[in-house]
């Protein structure tokens, strides 16, 4: 099986050299592309010094866009596993292999690493951003049937016939609740394994309470639309 590291990055310059030291530490037979979302930091010039493939988008299009040119990238070299893993380090590379065994195993489709499921699950401080994500986590429950515990991890994992859909359909933006739904929708099995996160390196979350607001309108939209969906699993030989 052929696994690729996915890293979409939007000014990651303090932090992204470590995570690629870690990535190869883990894993070094797996091979690591970098999206540049157009950062405007010293992302760019250190891309040709880290021993990685990578590509740059020519504008700026989102977490979203970024993963789908990756995805497409991977499609056609022909991986069969991509796991995206975010440039701030929050995402140990040591839990890779946790993250592919069900796809290994032919238990799932994707695969997403939650903070919040098991016995030792991530314990945020409560408060206004927490209860937005549990607000997420328990539509996309009831839209997919299936318990999500965290609708907003960016830790994934995605087997042969996710990628196919996803370097067509990924969605745009923050994208990660409606990515569940929409694997959901188009009949891909989607399962959650407990991961720990580690600290951020550098910068800030893209969590902002702003656009959390925006991925409960989101979600709640999604919700209403995706009867209406055409099934894109169907829709890319699925």
């Amino acid at each position: 099986m052929r696994v690729l590291i996915l890293i979409p990055a939007r000014n990651e310059a303090e932090s992204l050299p470590a995570v690629i030291r870690s990535l190869r530490a883990e894993q070094p037979d797996i091979d690591i592309l970098v999206v540049d979302d157009e950062s405007d930091d010293a992302t760019r010039e250190l891309l040709s010094g880290l021993g990685v493939e990578w590509l740059r988008l020519c504008e700026h299009l989102g977490i979203g866009g970024a993963l789908r040119a990756g995805l497409r990238h991977g499609l056609r070299a022909g991986y069969d596993i991509v796991v995206r893993v975010d440039g701030d380090g929050q995402h140990p590379a040591s839990e890779i292999d946790h993250m592919i065994a069900p796809l290994l195993r032919s238990q799932a489709d994707a695969v997403v690493g939650s903070r919040f499921s098991g016995s030792t699950g991530c314990q945020t401080p409560p408060g206004l951003r927490r209860m937005g994500q549990r607000v997420v986590a328990a539509w996309v429950s009831v839209a997919t049937g299936v318990r999500v515990t965290d609708a907003t991890s960016g830790f994934w994992a995605f087997g042969p016939r996710a990628i196919r859909v996803l370097a067509a359909h990924h969605p745009a933006g923050y994208p990660e609740p409606e990515l569940l739904l929409l694997l959901a929708h188009s009949g891909l099995r989607v399962t959650e394994v407990p991961i720990h996160m580690s600290k951020r390196l550098a910068g800030r979350t893209s969590l902002t309470s702003s656009r959390l607001g925006l991925a409960c309108a989101t979600t709640a939209l999604a919700l209403l639309v995706a009867p209406l969906r055409r099934n894109v699993g169907e829709a890319s030989g699925g």
